[in-house]
């Protein structure tokens, strides 16, 4: 199932990607993500590895409800990448395999962000498709607040700077 995104942002592309690739930041827009957690010890690139934990529900004794791995499989050098999941348990149970891939373009306006959520269900949860393929409504609410807080960065940049 492919599901598939778009937003334009008025911030420079390499702003943008900088931001994209900085996994530290993922809490700061995507509303699903709690906090993450590096698990590899290089500099974010290709083969990096971090986990992301969703908000806590019920009674979490370790604090890990909703816990996904991810590794970055591929970086384009003209602002893309791709994240893999590299987890089964948890929410990644239900997926034989899943991807992410963003892509920042230069438009007038500043940025264009594209982004891909391209997933298989395992078969035993094949009826939950249909309720997935809703989801593409939670990516664009995500790439949302992606806007939101790199343009009010740049408002909060350019007020600071007026005050020097």
């Amino acid at each position: 199932m492919l599901l598939e995104s778009t937003v334009i942002i008025h911030r420079p592309p390499e702003v943008v990607s900088a931001y994209l690739g900085d996994p530290s930041k993922v809490v700061e827009w995507d509303r699903g993500v709690s906090r993450t957690e590096v698990r590899s010890d290089e500099n974010p690139g290709v083969g990096f590895e971090f986990d992301t934990l969703a908000h806590p529900r019920g009674k979490d004794a370790r604090g890990e409800w909703g816990k996904m791995s991810y590794r970055i499989a591929a970086i384009d050098p003209d602002h893309g990448c791709t994240v893999q999941l590299t987890s089964t348990t948890g929410n990644a149970r239900y997926f034989r395999t899943a991807e992410w891939r963003f892509r920042v373009e230069a438009v007038p306006e500043g940025s264009q962000v594209f982004c891909a959520a391209d997933f298989v269900v395992r078969r035993r949860y094949f009826l939950l498709a249909p309720i997935l393929f809703f989801m593409k409504g939670a990516i664009q609410k995500d790439l949302e607040s992606l806007k939101r807080k790199l343009e009010n960065t740049q408002a909060e940049g350019t007020a600071h700077a007026g005050l020097a």
